[in-house]
């Protein structure tokens, strides 16, 4: 049986899905534990690792195979949602590793760590998590900066009072204002793509700061990864795990504050005193008591995950304060 809700008998449409999963997050539904979002960059980074180790001749063509294989295995059950991670064992590297070396012994599945340490590890991980974020990131502000773009076409001549200080100014049109917001989507977008172009360095190989004597090819992991190369340092990327976060975060936060200016914008032109703008039925909400109401709850939701991600950025950003050389 449909659950009904205590609001909406005056709405023509019901919520949106994506609205209502935007607005409840884990009100309703937890996420997922922290290490489990690197699982398959663990994998990719250790199936380039294992190339790696047996084209430099450190693992035999069998122990590659057998890693390979296993690796691959892992895979499948990560896909299928079996692949649970052990809190036991710490973290997603040394899930893996155990995995592998309780199937295969520790003589194959122990060498998956040969030339290698966690440091280096998550850090890699970390980069290519990163990177599909801040390339899903950019691809979506562009979608976004699209559809006002053709917005701003639709409605060029539609006049509408321009504000400053809350207060009528000057008159200006519809398609003027959301180009305006436009404009800073489209330096939002290039914020994300010179994160790219900044970060897309690979620290595999690093190790925990000071490299191996190990005869490893960073190059290789590189090509394998898809990255530009490798670092330059292998000291710079575990000291600076925090970097490429904050740097992200940053980003994240401008593009946020943008949001959050359209979303305040967009509620007061709706409100019954502006008047300007009709939000859809779907993307509001109604009230239990007061029949009347239409809450622009997504946009209000968009104002607080701005305050959300400008408190992470702050996190970021004093990790990384003050600390010793080296990983600390």
């Amino acid at each position: 049986m449909k659950a009904e809700k205590l609001w909406g008998k005056r709405f023509e449409k019901p919520p949106s899905p994506l609205a209502q999963k935007f607005t409840s997050g884990r009100d309703v539904q937890g996420k997922p534990a922290a290490d489990e979002r690197l699982i398959p960059y663990d994998i990719w980074g250790s199936r380039a690792h294992v190339v790696m180790l047996a084209k430099a001749g450190i693992l035999t063509g069998r122990q590659a195979r057998i890693l390979s294989k296993g690796l691959h295995q892992i895979e499948d059950l990560w896909r299928r949602g079996e692949f649970l991670l052990d809190p036991s064992q710490e973290d997603v590297h040394t899930n893996i590793e155990s995995w592998l070396t309780k199937k295969y012994g520790s003589q194959t599945g122990g060498r998956l760590h040969t030339a290698r340490s966690r440091n280096d590890q998550i850090a890699v991980d970390m980069r290519l998590y990163l990177r599909d974020c801040a390339l899903t990131f950019s691809t979506e502000v562009l979608f976004l900066l699209d559809v006002f773009i053709r917005l701003a076409s639709k409605h060029r001549d539609q006049i509408i009072p321009g504000y400053t200080h809350h207060q009528p100014a000057q008159v200006t049109t519809l398609g003027h204002i959301l180009l305006g917001f436009g404009e800073s989507l489209l330096r939002d977008a290039q914020r994300f793509q010179e994160w790219f172009n900044r970060f897309n360095k690979n620290p595999l190989g690093s190790m925990t700061g000071y490299s191996t004597t190990l005869g490893i090819d960073r190059k290789l992991t590189s090509r394998l990864m898809g990255f530009d190369g490798p670092t330059e340092s292998s000291l710079d990327p575990i000291q600076n795990r925090w970097e490429a976060e904050a740097e992200l975060g940053f980003a994240l936060s401008t593009l946020m504050n943008h949001l959050s200016s359209l979303a305040q914008t967009l509620i007061l032109f709706s409100t019954g005193e502006f008047n300007l703008i009709h939000l859809d039925d779907s993307y509001c909400t109604g009230s239990s008591m007061m029949p009347q109401k239409r809450n622009p709850d997504p946009l209000e939701v968009t104002k607080a995950k701005a305050a959300l991600i400008h408190g992470h950025l702050q996190t970021l950003i004093s990790i990384g304060r003050s600390l010793f050389l080296g990983y600390n």
